[in-house]
């Protein structure tokens, strides 16, 4: 066997594998933006434009941190106009903001210079966490637009507001992030006194104040551009220029103001950091401002198109425990054609346990509709799904009463269609409480209203008899033997090459199976055992792994043309010609990964079969650069607007969440040996102090919002495995809880696969890593002597058996001997 294998391409020349998701990740963008209003600004009529704002240039493609990519290239906003044809008339305020960031981020690289003098080489990642990390450089806003950057020979205007987000910190409450800037708000009232036409665009992964709508008179059109990913600027341009119509629709609920979210004042360092009380409860996005009585700006599941669309309820029927609505949508323009997305949702009755007005049970994307034509399909959902967890017997309900069944396209657009009437109240689940919150939570109970629906509306009695009582046996972990050489392993295996197996080897070693600049790996120390070693590779977007590297023949990496550009510090450029590739020497490979639009944008698609090609095409650069495991998706509720991580996650919404989780695990799962991960299990819900905030919520809403979204992808799908979050819930890590590892993911989903560790998770206190093995966290990442030092010493004094270590070993080694990277 050589002494190491490498994944990718040997060639820098762009390959028909980049050309197919490049294409694909634009259709992606385009379908997911959201047209949330158009008083007749778009499609634009006009090839030449006034374009201004820090995302014309500056587009934000996606986040930073683990959310970050390194792809071959990205369009800009004004770069996919150009491409489509149009003129832009006004570059002096451009050229104005792209010189001013350029001194700007000078004058911060030499006030960095002056703080790392004493910093030595060694400690390079000490210096970037005590310093280059605290003091990042802050995302431009620009400044104000002169008389003289005015073009006259137009009437169109576009201003990109720009913001950037991402892991370890949330964004703030204060103008330049979640409010307009004053010159952000100065510059629209230019452009709308001086054009007729404005297009607000807004490029940020996450949600802001757009109160400048009802002070700003003129602002004809805003779209939601999120972070587009690689092809961004040419998927907008598509959807201005009208040659794609508008089908994206919100994943998420926006507020006229941000105190109108529940726990607004309370959310992060505005409230108690390290003691988060989620008092409202199962209330979240639209369900609180349903119950609540807040009429949002724009309402979850809310998007606008060029095309109008008809939408017509053709019967609803009732087989045992599955409900099916027939519907016909059709498009009633008579210009353009496009796509509607049709939402079902249901309203629960008021009994035992007060109930959200409304909850999405399912959603149907159609396909291109030209105008006059039309399309019918049917919705379906399992009632079994809309029980509810009741506390005090440890059982899901489904309580007697009427269930009524709302049609439209959005949350607040529907139309009654049927009512569905439960005689009885029935026990679909029987469990067990997890979790006690570690202190009381005064817990938001709304209003009780009793529905009386109109009599003519059709009632279909639910049959009693088509539910069957499910008890859930909590029992001992055992190992779960996947595969022949598993099984073979895990009896010979000594205590020590247990112990291996379960920690990984941290960021050093080259391993057989090399994925350059992969974040992570198996243990490298059992070749000569002849198990391998697979490779993780982060992030949400696709592959986020450096596209150039080289390698000497002794297994040494080295960059090939230049150090990464973060490396721009006087003292770590003296380094250079040691990282640097000899000319002609050392093995060349090249990773052009492909940048999907970011996970929110993602979802605003509404279309799950488009988003499990998204998972074949990432399947596709794993297996190239081979990689096992995909960390991703990230699949955490937006909670609160200021999440910094946001981005990442898919929705406000749980089954919304769920379903496209399950559909781009299925993708990437389509391939043998690929696997996804899911994160972060659960209720990773903040940045600021994510490692020692205790996420305190009421089981019930942590059963129905927080942990719903993953049980529908572990159902759904079977993740390869589950990756747990830095935080507390209820005073526990997540890491180290048997309630949420053992009795949740895998007694009561039959979750059979790995459970990972985030980054360091369980390396700030004595204990843990014995604590992860013993709640059913499998792998202990990336791996640190230490954490090996104390699984033996566990081992010794008997707090850990050898079979907690022998069921642990068994799922990592279930992962290898099933991986695209197995040689038999």
């Amino acid at each position: 066997m050589a002494k190491f294998r490498l994944f990718g391409s040997k060639t820098d020349e762009v390959s028909d594998r980049e050309l197919v998701n490049r294409r694909l990740a634009r259709t992606v963008a385009a379908e997911g933006m959201v047209l949330l209003k158009n008083d007749g600004v778009l499609p634009l009529q006009s090839k030449r434009l006034a374009l201004f704002g820090a995302g014309a240039r500056m587009t934000v493609k996606g986040g930073t941190g683990s959310g970050n990519m390194q792809e071959r290239y990205s369009v800009s906003i004004e770069e996919g106009l150009k491409n489509a044809g149009f003129e832009i008339v006004s570059t002096r305020w451009l050229d104005r903001f792209d010189a001013s960031y350029a001194a700007e981020k000078e004058a911060w690289r030499r006030s960095i210079e002056e703080r790392i003098k004493h910093y030595k080489p060694w400690q390079v990642q000490r210096m970037f966490d005590e310093v280059i990390h605290v003091t990042p450089l802050r995302f431009p806003i620009g400044d104000e637009i002169r008389p003289e950057d005015l073009p006259e020979d137009t009437d169109t205007a576009i201003y990109a507001v720009a913001r950037q987000a991402g892991e370890s910190t949330d964004r703030r409450l204060e103008k330049g992030d979640y409010y307009l800037s004053d010159v952000e708000e100065k510059n629209l009232r230019v452009l709308t006194e001086k054009y007729d036409k404005v297009l607000l665009l807004v490029n940020c992964g996450g949600i802001l104040d757009l109160s400048v709508l009802d002070t700003v008179s003129g602002i004809g059109a805003v779209l939601y551009f999120v972070q587009g990913g690689e092809e961004g600027g040419n998927a907008f341009a598509d959807l201005v220029s009208g040659s794609v119509t508008p089908s994206g629709r919100l994943t998420d609920t926006w507020a006229k103001k941000y105190e109108d979210y529940p726990c607004a004042g309370e959310f992060g360092t505005m409230g108690d950091v390290l003691q988060q009380d989620y008092k409202e409860g199962i209330y979240v996005g639209y369900r609180w401002f349903d119950v609540n009585g807040i009429e949002p700006r724009w309402p979850f599941g809310y998007g606008l198109s060029y095309a109008d669309f008809e939408i017509k309820e053709q019967g609803t029927k009732i087989c045992g425990s599955t409900v099916s609505v027939s519907v016909c949508v059709r498009n009633v323009s008579l210009e353009y054609s496009g796509k509607e997305v049709v939402q079902l949702y249901i309203a629960k009755p008021d009994g035992k346990l007060p109930k959200e007005r409304k909850a999405l049970v399912a959603f149907r994307k159609t396909g291109l509709l030209v105008p006059g034509d039309q399309e019918t399909g049917t919705l379906e959902f399992n009632m079994e799904d809309c029980a509810v967890y009741d506390g005090e017997s440890a059982c899901r309900i489904l309580e007697a009463g009427e269930y009524g069944i709302y049609l439209g396209s959005d949350s607040r657009k529907n139309t009654l269609c049927a009512v569905l009437v439960l005689d009885e109240t029935i026990v679909i689940e029987k469990l067990t409480n997890i979790l006690p919150v570690p202190h009381p939570v005064d817990t938001f109970v709304p209003d009780r209203v009793m529905v009386d629906y109109p009599r003519e509306v059709p009632r279909l009695a639910v049959d009693t008899g088509s539910f069957v009582t499910r008890e859930v046996i909590y029992g001992d972990r055992r190992p779960v033997i996947k595969t022949k050489q598993a099984g073979e392993y895990i009896k010979s295996l000594s205590d020590k090459e247990l112990v291996e197996l379960c920690v990984g080897p941290g960021y050093s070693g080259l391993g057989y199976n090399v994925t350059p600049t992969a974040v992570g790996r198996t243990s490298i120390s059992l070749l000569g055992r002849g198990i391998p070693n697979i490779n993780f590779s982060d992030g949400p977007a696709g592959l986020n792994l450096c596209p150039k590297n080289a390698y000497t023949r002794s297994g040494i990496p080295n960059y090939i043309d230049e150090v990464p550009k973060d490396w721009q510090w006087g003292w770590i450029r003296k380094i250079e010609p040691f990282v640097l590739a000899k000319p002609g020497r050392g093995y060349r490979v090249y990773q052009y990964m492909t940048c999907f639009p970011a996970v929110t944008l993602q979802a605003q698609t509404w279309n799950p079969a488009l988003i499990e090609e998204v998972g074949k095409a990432i399947g596709t650069e794993m297996t190239e650069t081979g990689v096992t495991l995909w960390l991703a998706p990230g699949m955490n509720i937006h909670r609160n607007p200021l999440c910094g991580r946001n981005f990442e996650y898919y929705s406000e919404d749980p089954f919304l969440s769920g379903t496209m989780a399950a559909a781009v695990t299925k993708g990437v799962q389509s391939y043998r040996g690929l696997g996804v991960t899911i994160k972060h299990f659960c209720c990773n819900n903040q940045e600021d102090k994510r490692e020692t905030v205790s996420e305190n919520v009421p089981e019930r809403a942590l059963r129905e919002i927080y942990l719903r979204g993953f049980e529908i992808a572990v159902r759904e799908a079977k993740p390869w495995a589950v990756m747990t979050s830095y935080n507390l819930v209820n005073g526990v890590h997540t890491f180290a809880s048997r309630d949420l590892c053992a009795k949740v993911l895998r007694s009561e989903w039959g979750h059979d696969g790995l459970v990972m560790t985030d980054w360091t998770a369980s390396e700030k206190n004595p204990g843990e890593h014995t604590a992860c093995i013993l709640s059913g966290n499998d792998l202990i990442m990336p791996g640190h002597p230490k954490a090996k030092k104390e699984l033996r010493n566990a081992l010794k004094s008997g707090r850990l058996k050898r079979a907690d270590l022998e069921t642990a070993a068994a799922n990592v080694l279930n992962v290898i001997f099933s991986s695209n990277v197995w040689e038999i």
